[in-house]
């Protein structure tokens, strides 16, 4: 017999799912777009687009779930961290997972108002060592998103761009979305296939949170972290730490001295997360991403982007 506990679990996971069915269904059957002629491939591909829209609805509703019921701590022991396997919908079937973008490295932290953040830099130069990338890399992205058109030691402005075929220039401005990367001087397919799992882009002021970091993450937290040291931190990747003092008196007995800036930045908990929808509908299968932030309040979309592939 199964134990009351797991009871439990399966229970919430039950009424979970029923949830979600209820939001795609509403989401499919509200919509006004099936009263429009169109094409095939247009109406699969709307039918695609409010299902995922659905699943942002039931992740939303997850995280709000968490924040109130929960322990105060984000980490990938939630419920929101677990992958919700393929289920079936009319004509197909839909999944999908939530991803902690606090537990990445802001792109957005290396240049404040002042200028560029020398902790910040330090940071991003230890995460490109930990992936074995080129550190002088961290020159070319401060210069893309700086407002001035001087050219750092490795880095590159306007002038380099120009010469690309078709020609552009830097953006100046704090980074919309990963994917940008790939238009910064160093940065091939290569490259940046190593980075966007350990990169976001959100508001400058937003911390990190070291519950969800990756093992070259935790290396980038200061100097002397080992890779064996950083796997004992990341525990599997179920790192639990209820406050940053836990994590701090742990670098700090393992030798690790931490510059107190730094700390300012570490947390507990999170707050901006990367839904990913997968949506399988007549034989064609698309992918959707949906930026969140979550507030007390529930929570809302701030971006949506959109593969197709057969």
């Amino acid at each position: 017999m199964m134990p009351r506990k797991q009871r439990g679990v399966a229970l919430i996971v039950a009424l979970l799912v029923v949830a979600l069915a209820a939001m795609i269904a509403t989401r499919l059957f509200t919509t006004t777009g099936a009263d429009i002629a169109r094409s095939e491939s247009q109406a699969r591909l709307l039918d695609a687009q409010l299902l995922s829209q659905g699943m942002e609805d039931f992740a939303l509703v997850l995280l709000k779930r968490d924040l109130d019921l929960g322990d105060g701590i984000d980490t990938n022991n939630d419920q929101w961290a677990s992958t919700l396997p393929p289920l079936p919908v009319p004509g197909g079937r839909v999944g999908g997972a939530l991803v902690d973008l606090d537990g990445r490295f802001n792109l957005n932290t290396l240049v404040r108002v002042n200028g560029p953040d020398p902790v910040a830099r330090a940071r991003f130069e230890r995460l490109l060592a930990a992936l074995k990338l080129d550190v002088g890399l961290v020159d070319a992205v401060i210069d893309w998103i700086d407002a001035d058109s001087q050219v750092s030691p490795q880095g590159a402005e306007d002038l380099d761009y120009l010469r690309a075929d078709p020609p552009y220039r830097a953006a100046n401005r704090p980074i919309v979305h990963v994917s940008e990367l790939l238009r910064i001087k160093g940065v091939d397919r290569e490259a940046y296939q190593l980075l966007a799992p350990e990169v976001c882009a959100l508001p400058p002021e937003t911390g990190m949170n070291i519950n969800t970091l990756s093992v070259a993450g935790i290396m980038s937290l200061a100097d002397g972290i080992s890779q064996d040291l950083a796997k004992r931190l990341w525990r599997g990747g179920r790192a639990q730490y209820r406050s940053v003092t836990e994590v701090v008196d742990e670098l700090t007995g393992a030798g690790i001295v931490l510059d107190p800036a730094a700390i300012q930045d570490f947390k507990v908990s999170s707050l901006y997360f990367l839904a990913r929808s997968d949506v399988e509908l007549v034989g064609r299968q698309y992918r959707f991403y949906s930026l969140l932030q979550r507030n007390a309040g529930g929570g809302r979309v701030l971006q949506r982007a959109q593969t197709a592939f057969e």
